[in-house]
């Protein structure tokens, strides 16, 4: 009788066994759904205050959590509409909301909502007052999307006074420094990064960028001297000694961070990113 009752359990556990993965395989063939019913629907603003008890903080804390519980891997394009939107919402409720900003930067702009996600962190960056990263996620925008480094690096040094690392600080300055002299003529940008030298504290890193505005004068130098070659001999400059030997300049300037100047396929004197020696 035991040993019937055995076998029965056994017989049984291996039927299920086989119904689930018979199950299981015929489930994993079907489409999979759009997006889950947490981001089906965006409610007027009014209509989540007045749920909410009339509490806008509470209103903010509700949507944040159907955001936080959205399953992004079946999200269409609409669907993420809709998180742009409640997004928006949050960010109108409570401004200083420190998750919808995070998740506004990572996953909005990436998925055709950038004016949400800029929407988003404008509010954060203006009601905390004592957090740069808002700043940093907003200049980044114009960087990348907008292919505006000028603007970007304009928000990143706004952000550097809220800054209490110093390794963050200069962080932070170098990369303004370094969108500066992609967004700026060279000029231009050397009398920026000059000024942020002058602004930054006595030491290292001030000086360091004192050397990186005097290599973009350097470099504005070789650009005026390319721009007459160019009007005297109505040819392009191939290599930059051409300017020593023409007369322009009476040598070529030594960079001090050992990467040297060089010429884009236009013939225009660049910085070079890496040495000549590493190429």
């Amino acid at each position: 009788m035991r040993r019937s009752r055995s076998a029965m359990v056994c017989l049984t556990g291996v039927l299920a066994i086989a119904a689930y993965s018979i199950s299981l395989q015929r489930l994993s063939s079907l489409p999979r759904g759009a997006a889950a019913p947490e981001l089906l629907i965006s409610l007027p603003r009014f209509a989540q205050v007045l749920l909410a008890g009339g509490d806008r903080y509470l209103a903010a804390n509700l949507s944040g959590f159907r955001v936080l519980i959205a399953d992004t891997g079946r999200m269409g394009r609409e669907d993420y509409a809709v998180q742009g939107r409640l997004q928006r919402d949050i960010a109108w409720f409570n401004p200083a909301h420190e998750d919808n900003y995070y998740i506004a930067a990572a996953i909005l702009p990436w998925n055709g909502q950038l004016d949400a996600a800029q929407y988003v962190l404008r509010q954060a960056s203006d009601a905390r007052t004592f957090d740069w990263y808002p700043l940093f996620h907003y200049g980044f925008l114009f960087y990348h999307f907008h292919k505006d480094p000028a603007t970007g690096a304009q928000w990143l040094l706004k952000g550097v006074p809220r800054v209490k690392d110093q390794q963050d600080e200069w962080a932070l300055q170098n990369v303004a420094a370094l969108w500066i002299e992609k967004g700026y003529q060279t000029a231009n940008a050397a009398g920026l990064v000059e000024a942020m030298a002058s602004d930054s504290r006595p030491g290292a890193f001030r000086n360091y960028l004192k050397v990186r505005a005097g290599r973009l004068r350097d470099l504005a130098t070789l650009q005026s001297a390319v721009a007459m070659f160019r009007q005297r001999y109505g040819k392009d400059v191939e290599r930059l000694d051409e300017l020593v030997s023409s007369g322009l300049i009476a040598e070529l300037p030594k960079d001090p961070l050992g990467l040297g100047f060089g010429l884009d396929a236009s013939g225009w004197p660049i910085l070079n990113s890496t040495s000549p020696s590493a190429k």
